[in-house]
């Protein structure tokens, strides 16, 4: 499966550097590869080679911002969703439709951003949390109950199917916002300063700083832990300076900022799917033809599944930089990871089921099975 995604990559971005090389799109052409290895590089070389300015001559410029560093497409995720997205979008159109891109913040953080789509004033922003949605579309809350998710696969397919439908319709009527993609991109773990956690009895008295999201806030306090409010953009510092004893995160988002330095332990609960959207604005994609809408929803699904496989090798290649840095991984049985379940799971989707529709619930559930079942892991 893994041979053939990066197969199908290749393919696909060298097809897009070959017919669009002549009109500027991709300024370099990959060399001529032979192996598994010349293969992985070459599709990262089409896309890397396409400028991140706007195409010369194309009729359509969409103004894309996202928050990482436009460095590299295989350690910044969402530079590959942008990078990949934007060449895409150039190849489906034939030129006709390009994107500005404005990595690093340059527009505003990921909430400033989302709130630029929903008024019309920027075309697309990503890596919002679906709790960021939450105040339009309540139902996008179920994703944030902890242990709900258990395969990142199967969400992954879940988060391309009518549930994706029914939320986007939601939406789009509510926030003015259209979802072009929504993805699983790993678990939350925890991630403490100096107090090592293998029991949940481990964490009663710990001021562990959380999304401000009440199933995330219940689960804490079911864990007799103490909910804590810190800004992203202030974690480092509170991590170092003690204002907190510990958060939750994936394990390669410890890689943003150093965040690494500041953690001794990581003890991989895996009680969140940490799943996330790129966002277009409603009233940039109702503007469009049914055909550029196309080119739009291809682009995306490129995007995504890039996106994907580099949060995928992110996730496997962390491990042993957070180890090399001095950071304990402390890996849990089912049984130990259970016990964190049951302390917090009814508690948490209580405080869910308070906000949304108990037929989406269902419809959820079903839907999750129906997709483990689809991969043969059903329970």
């Amino acid at each position: 499966m893994k041979r053939s995604l990066h197969t199908s990559l290749f393919a696909s971005f060298l097809a897009a550097s070959l017919l669009l090389s002549g009109c500027g799109v991709v300024q370099q052409e990959p060399a001529a590869t032979a192996g598994a290895g010349n293969v992985e590089a070459a599709a990262v070389a089409a896309i890397a080679s396409n400028p991140a300015t706007p195409l010369e001559g194309a009729s359509i410029v969409l103004r894309v911002a996202h928050p990482d560093n436009d460095t590299s497409i295989l350690e910044q995720s969402w530079n590959c969703y942008a990078r990949t997205f934007k060449s895409s979008v150039e190849l489906y159109s034939g030129g006709e439709m390009t994107c500005e891109i404005f990595p690093n913040n340059q527009l505003g953080d990921a909430t400033s951003c989302m709130e630029q789509c929903a008024q019309g004033t920027l075309d697309v922003c990503m890596s919002l949390s679906t709790g960021s949605l939450a105040g339009w579309i309540p139902n996008i809350s179920v994703f944030d109950i902890p242990y709900i998710v258990d395969d990142i696969d199967a969400a992954n397919l879940l988060c391309e199917g009518p549930i994706l439908e029914e939320l986007n319709s939601d939406l789009e009527q509510k926030g003015n916002l259209h979802i072009m993609s929504m993805m699983q991109t790993g678990f939350r773990n925890l991630d403490t300063m100096s107090k090592k956690v293998t029991t949940v009895e481990d964490l009663a008295g710990l001021k562990l700083r959380l999304q401000e999201i009440d199933a995330q806030i219940a689960m804490a306090e079911a864990w007799k832990a103490v909910p804590t409010t810190v800004a992203f953009s202030e974690l480092y510092s509170a991590a170092s300076t003690g204002v907190i004893d510990g958060f939750d995160n994936c394990n390669h988002i410890l890689l943003l900022n150093s965040l690494y330095e500041t953690v001794k332990y990581v003890t991989e609960t895996q009680h969140l799917a940490n799943v996330v959207v790129a966002l277009i604005s409603n009233e940039t994609y109702s503007s469009l033809t049914p055909e550029q809408q196309d080119v739009i929803d291809r682009a995306a699904d490129d995007a995504r599944r890039a996106t994907i496989g580099v949060v995928t090798a992110n996730n496997i290649n962390v491990i042993d930089t957070l180890q090399s840095n001095g950071v304990e991984i402390i890996s849990l049985t089912d049984e130990e990871r259970a016990a964190f379940k049951d302390a917090c799971f009814d508690q948490s989707k209580e405080s869910v089921l308070s906000m949304v529709d108990a037929g989406f619930y269902q419809r959820f559930t079903d839907a999750y099975a129906s997709a483990k079942e689809m991969l043969g892991r059903a329970q």
